[in-house]
């Protein structure tokens, strides 16, 4: 073999190598950038789980804690309005211990975060839905609220002496509202124990 096919021969083995080691470099670098995505979204997801964890404990414990105070304040009002007595405000005072209406505000900073930085879609997608459809029932619940409290006291409403209508309209509204509360309790006592599953998942790995 003369010397120039040697060199030629050796050039084209350093070629090859040069691009076996360019491969080998691009192969590793894209494998570790996402390695460090993946890292980052097992991360986020796992922060968000938490933060839903959180959230959705503090929203079920205001519901709970509303329970009985709503179911009995409909009752008072439903045997007020039935009572064959005058439907006047003292006698109001004395047989219905009204506290206000109570309206629940939900805590949604976890699910506001959420879709700020898209961390949703780093979550199983069933589990993503079962935790939408808790925050959309909420939504319902809280407009529900703003709406009545927005229309039923109003300065007319104080200045009226229409007491029969104020207590009727607070009494639909409070149908209304122990319809929903229980639903909405059913919705955590679901979603609450599969966040709770997914973070333990998420803590062994």
């Amino acid at each position: 073999m003369s010397l120039r096919s040697r060199e030629h021969q050796k050039s084209l083995l350093n070629v090859i190598l040069e691009v076996v080691l360019i491969s080998i470099g691009v192969f590793l670098a894209l494998w570790a950038n996402n390695w460090h995505e993946e890292r980052q979204h097992r991360g986020l997801a796992h922060s968000t789980l938490r933060n839903f964890a959180d959230e959705l404990r503090a929203n079920q414990q205001a519901v709970r804690g509303e329970r009985q105070y709503h179911e009995t304040l409909a009752r008072q009002l439903h045997e007020f309005l039935i009572s064959n007595e005058p439907l006047t405000e003292e006698r109001l005072q004395k047989s219905v211990q009204f506290k206000g209406v109570h309206p629940i505000i939900f805590e949604h900073t976890a699910w506001d975060l959420a879709l700020a930085t898209q961390a949703l879609s780093y979550l199983k997608p069933e589990l993503a839905f079962d935790i939408s459809k808790v925050y959309t029932a909420q939504s319902a619940f809280q407009t529900l609220e703003n709406s009545f409290l927005a229309s039923a006291f109003t300065p007319a409403t104080f200045s009226s002496d229409n007491v029969k209508g104020l207590v009727a309209a607070m009494e639909y509204y409070l149908r209304d509202i122990n319809q929903k509360e229980p639903a909405i309790l059913q919705l955590y006592d679901k979603v609450i124990p599969e966040i709770d599953q997914a973070l333990s998942i998420s803590n062994t790995r």
